[in-house]
């Protein structure tokens, strides 16, 4: 028996503890660790944890009086963060991993549990994190934590986190409402960009932070998120196009790859953002790839990490014909024709804006035809492409709005572009109200499902029917999106 206790350490590995999973405790290494070849770390009992740099901000939407961080638990006094002016350098990015690390917490989810809900959910629209490097960095992560990738899990949770769950809550205490949650991650993610510097995770985490604020219903801030990961873009020289017909790839191409999905990622978001916003007219923080440069990778290939595969399967962005082109492909090129809108909404000459306009409109409904052929070729499944349908009827409306909004567009008679411009709007609005048809049973866990992106869609559908009664199907769709994702029911009529 006292053999038994030498070969056993006295507390769980650092691998085991991250993961919330058993540990065997063996002895040099645990068997989860041996089978995975892992440093295997055991932290004795004497060692004391290190003081946290900042307490997270909970702060009270409705008042300042203190907030509780738990449902039905204690309260506790809203804080300050108490930042270490005074011992600054090795302090930082422990201190802000601990406080990541007890934020996950809170929300009572694994870390395993998280990775599957964010790659079976929001990853299959905004595919910028490669599966098998964050499977990679997550093994090792118990040992050796980072900062940046201790963020990257917190957004990836506070996006696959809803306080209504059915699932059991954490030890302790009610799970921590959503609202606390996302304050308090965009608490820390200021610090970071303060204190650390820009990193691949780093951006990946403000990507998701500005999907999850767009999602709230908060375009405006999302806009600002998403600008300032594109400008930690820029400082981490992630790389923005693709080089691989033309040089040698990197030792590590999936990292190359990644980040291309990354800088393509910012900008489908950005602009798609920016149609929410009340003045599209404003620069944009990443810019758009010449028109015979490579689509990005889909997750597919991209987790595959074959080379050669990737160059048989790569496609030009101006290919909108090509009938291999995946979802977020097809997202990419909604988002550059979307590109091409914006650009002619800036235009001065009234004749110019109309040609480049209408020359716009063909292409985007040309696009959106062969995502519907393609869709109907999977058996009418709308997921790969739900993002580039949505990003492309969201274009149509930003167009047609516009064009009807110009004193000089009237003309007489049926074929009047005041008639066609209502007539488009009227094909997409339908098109809409079939979308909804197809997951009105859907329950609010299976919203995952779905980007974000149909909130607005459905909402820009009702604007256009200006009707005093919202039709049953919008509406009910719509109030699917507001529950899962906490946004205002507010809608511009």
């Amino acid at each position: 028996m006292v053999a038994a206790d030498i070969s056993r350490a006295p507390n769980v590995c650092a691998n085991c503890k991250a993961r919330k999973k058993r540990c065997d405790k063996s002895l040099p290494r645990c068997r989860y660790c041996a089978d995975r070849n892992l440093a295997c770390c055991y932290q004795t009992s004497s060692s004391s944890p290190r003081r946290p740099i900042a307490d997270p901000v909970f702060v009270s939407s409705a008042s300042s009086s203190p907030s509780t961080v738990w449902r039905g638990a204690s309260v506790v006094p809203t804080s300050i963060p108490r930042l270490p002016f005074d011992s600054l350098a090795p302090e930082i990015e422990p201190g802000l991993c601990v406080q990541a690390q007890r934020l996950l917490e809170t929300t009572g989810l694994y870390l395993d549990e998280i990775s599957v809900r964010y790659f079976r959910g929001i990853h299959t629209f905004v595919p910028i994190v490669s599966r098998r490097r964050f499977q990679a960095h997550l093994l090792s992560f118990g040992v050796n934590p980072q900062a940046d990738f201790a963020l990257l899990l917190l957004c990836m949770g506070l996006l696959t986190y809803s306080a209504d769950s059915p699932h059991p809550a954490p030890p302790g205490g009610g799970r921590v409402e959503n609202r606390m949650l996302y304050v308090a991650t965009k608490s820390l993610m200021a610090q970071a960009q303060a204190l650390c510097q820009p990193s691949t995770q780093l951006v990946q985490a403000g990507v998701l932070l500005a999907v999850y604020e767009y999602a709230n219903g908060n375009p405006e801030t999302a806009f600002i998120t998403i600008g300032s990961a594109a400008r930690m873009a820029y400082a981490a020289r992630l790389r923005s196009v693709s080089l691989l017909s033309t040089a040698p790839p990197r030792t590590d191409w999936t990292a190359e790859e990644e980040e291309i999905n990354i800088w393509w990622g910012i900008r489908v978001c950005e602009r798609t953002f920016l149609c929410e916003l009340p003045i599209v007219e404003q620069p944009l923080g990443s810019v758009m790839p010449a028109r015979d440069d490579r689509l990005p990778l889909e997750s597919s290939v991209l987790d595959h990490g074959n080379p050669s595969a990737a160059l048989a399967s790569s496609v030009a962005i101006q290919d909108l014909s090509a009938p291999q082109v995946g979802g977020f492909g097809r997202a990419a090129q909604a988002a550059w024709l979307l590109d091409g809108v914006l650009q002619g909404l800036s235009l001065t000459d009234a004749d110019r804006k109309r040609t480049h306009l209408a020359d716009c409109d063909r292409t985007l409904q040309s696009l959106l035809a062969i995502v519907m052929q393609q869709m109907q070729q999977q058996g009418g499944n709308y997921g790969p492409f739900c993002v580039a349908t949505a990003l492309t009827i969201r274009a149509l409306f930003l167009l047609h709005w516009h064009l009807l909004d110009q004193p000089t567009y009237e003309s007489p008679g049926s074929d009047s572009p005041v008639n066609s411009s209502h007539s488009a709007l009227d094909t997409v609005t339908q098109m809409v109200i079939d979308i909804c048809i197809t997951h009105e049973h859907m329950s609010i866990s299976q919203i995952d499902q779905l980007p974000p992106s149909c909130l607005y869609i459905i909402r820009a559908s009702m604007k256009h029917m200006q009707s005093p009664t919202p039709d049953p199907r919008l509406y009910a769709s719509l109030k699917q999106f507001e529950a899962r994702w906490g946004a205002s029911s507010a809608f511009q009529t």
